[in-house]
């Protein structure tokens, strides 16, 4: 797997993936399989729906490893991405049931020497201890007996 920030444009949206925190819930490719389909080698492909709808299905991946833009309309910004903007916005870390910590509002992760690893309005983090991409989840809590 990459470690490499991906990015998908359309003249109308800009999509960025980082698999380093995505946990493969499928989420995207359940609300938008004609935008995000594995079974291609650019698998994701925002020119296939409108903008909005590309935006919607981003908004819904847990891990924030999926994150939009708007190219058409710069002052619009993603829902997360407003939502973290507002200062009463408050941290929730739900824990999942043999899942991991979701975090939802504006949060900082950063290691033991204080170096930021990701900032955003949504993560997941492991639970188990067995994730490839600690301290995120990258879903080894389902093949693991855990």
């Amino acid at each position: 797997m990459t470690d490499r920030l991906q990015v998908y444009e359309s003249d109308t949206v800009r999509v960025t993936f980082d698999p380093r925190v995505c946990i493969h819930s499928g989420i995207c490719l359940r609300t938008l399989p004609e935008v995000f389909d594995i079974s291609r080698r650019r698998w994701i492909d925002p020119k296939r729906a409108s903008a909005d709808a590309v935006m919607a299905a981003v908004a819904k991946c847990p891990s924030g490893a999926l994150q939009s833009t708007r190219l058409d309309n710069p002052g619009e910004q993603a829902a997360d991405t407003a939502e973290a903007a507002s200062e009463e916005r408050v941290v929730t870390i739900t824990v999942q049931d043999r899942g991991p910590y979701q975090v939802e509002g504006p949060f900082r992760v950063v290691d033991a020497a204080g170096n930021e690893l990701r900032q955003g309005v949504k993560c997941t983090l492991c639970r188990c201890g067995h994730t490839a991409s600690p301290p995120f989840c990258d879903s080894t809590h389902r093949t693991v007996a855990w």
